[in-house]
Parts: structure tokens; C-alpha cells; sequence
């Protein structure tokens, strides 16, 4: 063989070998999926079919600490609806109730906080800081007036 007939080969080769990642590069670039709850951190609030789910301290508590973070953000429509999801893991939850009052009160929706604190004295009247949620309802009728 002589040396044009090499390089010629080679050519060849190295184009078949290399031309399959140009078309990968040449592609229109994609829209980068998004990782995280990005509905629930912009306040979007999406109605979905209401399901009934397990009891899951471990989920209650990881949902409280997300909507904390939120609060700390002032993103207090997302922190509702964590606080919210927290409730559906614990319905007994105090944490959950506190976080879930706190957000309405910040967001200024006064009614809704006391219908929370309505809520959690209904549901568990026994509970050793039911008299706290009580005097809670009082300052926020004040509030909301």
C-alpha cells in the first residue's frame, strides 16, 4: 500500500468512528428537567385527587422541616401545602398544626388559620397544648377584625 492509500483509509475510518458523536453534539439542545418541586417552591397550588395516604412519621417530619424552610423563605403558600402533607402523614401532628397556623397568619389569611386551629381541636381535644391552639384562636378573631 502506498502512503495516500493509508491516509486515505484512515480518514475513512476516524470519520465513521467520530460522525455518530457530531450528530449527538449537533442536536437542538434539550430543556433541562427540573430535580425538585419547583410547582410547590413557586406557591403553585395544583388540585389533585385527594388519596387517602399511610401514616409515615419519618415523611411527616421531613415535610415539617421543608415547610420550615419555606416559612424562613417567606414562600408561605408552600409551606401551607407542606404543612398540609405533613397533616395527611400525622394527623396529630402539632408541629405540622403550628407551621400550617403560622403560614396562614404570615400570608394574612386569617380565616384559614383559624379554621386549622379549629381542626386540630377537633381532632384531638385531649391534646396537652389544645388550651395553647385555644388562646391562639382568640388572638387571631383580634386580627382578623
Amino acid at each position: 500500500m502506498n502512503l495516500p492509500s493509508i491516509r486515505t483509509a484512515f480518514f475513512v475510518c476516524f470519520l465513521l468512528l467520530w460522525s455518530p458523536a457530531f450528530v449527538v453534539y449537533s442536536q437542538a439542545p434539550r430543556e433541562p428537567k427540573l430535580i425538585r418541586d419547583t410547582d410547590i417552591a413557586e406557591g403553585v397550588e395544583k388540585i389533585e385527587a385527594a388519596t387517602a395516604k399511610e401514616p409515615n412519621p419519618k415523611l411527616a417530619a421531613v415535610n415539617v422541616n421543608i415547610g420550615n424552610q419555606y416559612l424562613k423563605m417567606k414562600n408561605y403558600a408552600a409551606a401551607a401545602k407542606r404543612f398540609l402533607e405533613a397533616i395527611e402523614y400525622k394527623p396529630d401532628f402539632i408541629p405540622a398544626y403550628d407551621g400550617l397556623i403560622r403560614s396562614y397568619e404570615k400570608n394574612g389569611d386569617f380565616s384559614k388559620a383559624i379554621a386549622a386551629c379549629k381542626t386540630f381541636l377537633e381532632k384531638n381535644p385531649d391534646s396537652p397544648k389544645a388550651s395553647d391552639f385555644r388562646s391562639r384562636i382568640a388572638k387571631l378573631e383580634k386580627a382578623a377584625r
